[in-house]
């Protein structure tokens, strides 16, 4: 793959991770909301029915009992806190409800009713909920939200008023003189009185723990992580098979480009490009050869035996020296029947020798049909500050007086 497209495909993984990154960290965040929502609703539902209960109490059940004291069938002095307390009712409901989450496996929600005039002691509202009490009888404040910590367990504590005091409350919160009997005499005649109609004597408050719906939120969350993941990896490969798919196009197009299309070798193109770059980036210790060769009398062969013969004989020749030069050699096919090879030889000795090996190789090699071919061979060293169109016109000239000279034989020109 050419460094184009691996930059390219190197781009687009930091894009796509970038993407992965952030769509894990909002779906997270999103996830945990959702927890943190669904909590408030299993809280919102609980006090709800906590309250549904405190007005079946006030509504239904106590009137029943008043009733039943006005008929005389039940004494005025007659109290007991398991029927008429809806405070103590509420508390036990939550106690036999924490026992059922128990046997769940679950953890047990912290429950309270506080008033800063409570009959029992244990309703006595400390300093924060004395507070919030006030400010929900001050203002429109229907329920309190806060995200707290106890015991390194998370809970999302939420408050919200008792339903305020009607005229028939006042019977047990008025004052003493008026309160059944049964209840001075369980509570006393102090906690609990002098309250006013219309007014939130209480909140009630639940501590929900969080860490429940955080995990089976992460249940989902994994498996949203794990899905995630998967449509990025075969994106990726999708991705990479599609540009793995345009790099070979490329290289097919390139190949076009640079590849002669008779004989399979470089062609003028890429020679042109190649000779220029090689000049460009001469260093002193490498000794940049060019040799040229052309086929001897290879219009006579295309005029007796036919171009299709010529071309055949073109492609074995490119065959035979491509077979027979060194690997750090270049081959180009730069006209009709003319080639060059581009090297880099110690010593004119050595281009010498390696010419005379290429061309007694054509010579004793028995072409299809034609039988015999020869060629004749030019080639000169590279002058240090000439253009790349002086060294080829030089070696182009070398070639010359091979011809010149009676053919099949090689001639150099070294400045």
């Amino acid at each position: 793959m050419n460094l184009y497209y691996k930059r390219l495909l190197g781009i687009i993984f930091v894009i796509m991770a970038l993407v992965y990154a952030t769509i894990v960290g909002v779906g997270y965040k999103v996830f945990r909301d959702y927890a943190l929502l669904q909590n408030q609703i299993d809280a919102k539902d609980l006090l709800m029915h906590s309250r549904a209960l405190r007005l079946y109490l006030e509504n239904t059940l106590k009137p029943v009992i008043y009733q039943l004291q006005n008929d005389g069938k039940l004494s005025h002095a007659f109290f007991d806190a398991k029927i008429l307390s809806t405070t103590y009712i509420s508390r036990q409901v939550m106690k036999e409800y924490n026992k059922q989450r128990k046997k769940e496996g679950l953890s047990k929600y912290i429950y309270k009713i506080a008033s800063d005039n409570p009959r029992n002691p244990i309703n006595k509202a400390n300093t924060q909920e004395s507070k919030l009490l006030k400010k929900f009888n001050d203002t429109n404040l229907t329920i309190y939200i806060k995200h707290v910590k106890k015991n390194t367990k998370e809970y999302i504590y939420y408050a919200m008023p008792v339903l305020k005091t009607k005229r028939s409350c006042m019977r047990c919160h008025s004052s003493p003189e008026l309160a059944p009997k049964g209840l001075i005499d369980k509570y006393g005649s102090k906690a609990g009185f002098g309250e006013h109609i219309n007014v939130s004597r209480a909140i009630v408050s639940l501590a929900v723990p969080f860490d429940e719906n955080i995990r089976n939120i992460q249940k989902f969350y994994r498996y949203f992580v794990f899905i995630l993941s998967a449509i990025f990896i075969l994106v990726f490969i999708i991705i990479c098979f599609f540009i793995n798919v345009l790099d070979k196009k490329d290289k097919k197009l390139k190949n076009k480009a640079e590849i002669d299309g008779l004989t399979n070798v470089y062609n003028r193109y890429k020679f042109n490009k190649d000779i220029e770059r090689f000049v460009n980036s001469q260093r002193d210790g490498d000794i940049l050869h060019l040799a040229m060769l052309d086929i001897d009398h290879f219009k006579n062969i295309n005029d007796k035996y036919g171009h299709s013969t010529g071309d055949m004989v073109l492609q074995e020749l490119c065959s035979l020296i491509s077979e027979n030069i060194r690997p750090s050699d270049r081959f180009y096919r730069v006209g009709g029947e003319e080639f060059t090879i581009v090297s880099f030889s110690n010593t004119y000795e050595t281009e010498l020798e390696f010419t005379q090996r290429i061309r007694k190789i054509v010579q004793q090699h028995r072409f299809k049909k034609v039988v015999n071919v020869t060629i004749s061979l030019g080639f000169t060293q590279y002058k240090k500050d000439e253009s790349s169109v002086q060294f080829y016109e030089r070696c182009d000239r070398a070639l010359y007086n091979a011809k010149e000279n009676g053919r099949d034989r090689v001639e150099s020109i070294i400045l």
